[in-house]
């Protein structure tokens, strides 16, 4: 049977966005989890072109209940700050933005800033989008560099991002932005959604890929695992196989529907394509379902 460490699997603050960050905190730490992606988002904390929370403080209530952060990221796909960007002020305050991220992640202790290239328009020449991610974090790089820090660049689904879909896309990206700090991130949801596999991306980036997303889906929904239909045992393997020695980011996130989902199913849904569970609703209980699921596979 493959194995995780648990200290390999980085929890996420992404479903808590209705609680505090000490509830995220005592719940992650009851759960005995080791190792925090910390999501930049409110009501959390505070990241902008031009405000940033007290990472102190932040570092120290993660610190304190025996974790670390070993990631911060940024939101990059909400069309407010975003790589992608056209418009020639938003796209310089998205550069302080995520400038001030890489900042951060220097400041709470992670090495990662784990990103996507959200922000091109589906009217206009994705060309466009693309110049401009690759420009974005040919900007950004030094920092990194300076600080130490990996920008870790995923792929999106098509509908959330008119670039960097596909395994040959991001390849492309990383060789024109050519910067030993920006570095592959598989997202399970994106990468099965274009049909590849894992084995795949290792062929082509090795021991360059610097994080990965790791959720179920169907094949899309960043789901907890078992509410999906990727396979968690053959991807375990798939990766002890590989000798991936390096964190899977739990960034579930799905906001179920508002249907009754009784009277769906008794009018004869299906459910295919339904979520009823919304996360954001009880995030304690799905955290706890999905570490159900890895409980077989755990080593400490």
């Amino acid at each position: 049977m493959p194995t995780v460490k648990r200290s390999q699997i980085s929890a996420m603050n992404i479903p808590y966005r209705m609680c505090t960050l000490e509830y995220f905190l005592d719940t992650q730490q009851a759960l005995g989890v080791k190792s925090i992606e910390l999501y930049g988002g409110s009501p959390h904390v505070t990241l902008s072109f031009d405000v940033v929370s007290d990472w102190k403080a932040v570092r120290e209530a993660v610190e304190s209940r025996g974790m670390k952060v070993i990631a911060f990221t940024p939101e990059s796909a909400t069309y407010q700050y975003l790589l992608c960007t056209e418009n020639p002020l938003v796209r310089e305050k998205s550069f302080l933005y995520f400038a001030n991220a890489v900042k951060a992640a220097k400041e709470l202790g992670a090495k990662l800033v784990p990103v996507s290239c959200a922000g091109g328009l589906k009217d206009h020449d994705p060309g466009v989008a693309y110049f401009n991610a690759v420009e974005s974090l040919r900007r950004l790089a030094p920092i990194a560099e300076e600080l130490g820090v990996t920008i870790a660049v995923e792929t999106m689904c098509p509908d959330a991002s008119v670039v960097i879909n596909t395994l040959p896309e991001l390849k492309k990206l990383l060789a024109d932005v050519n910067s030993p700090n920006v570095k592959p991130c598989i997202d399970v949801c994106a990468m099965r959604t274009a049909g590849e596999t894992f084995d795949e991306w290792f062929d082509a980036f090795g021991g360059d890929i610097a994080h990965i997303h790791f959720t179920d889906g169907r094949p899309a929904g960043r789901l907890y695992w078992g509410q999906g239909l990727h396979p968690l045992d053959d991807y375990l393997q798939t990766l002890n196989d590989r000798g991936y020695t390096g964190y899977l980011g739990l960034n579930i996130n799905n906001r179920g529907n508002w249907f009754d989902w009784n009277k769906l199913t008794e009018q004869g849904w299906t459910g295919d394509g339904f979520y009823p569970e919304n996360y954001w609703f009880n995030p304690a209980a799905i955290d706890r379902k999905n570490w159900e699921a890895f409980a077989p596979y755990l080593t400490d």
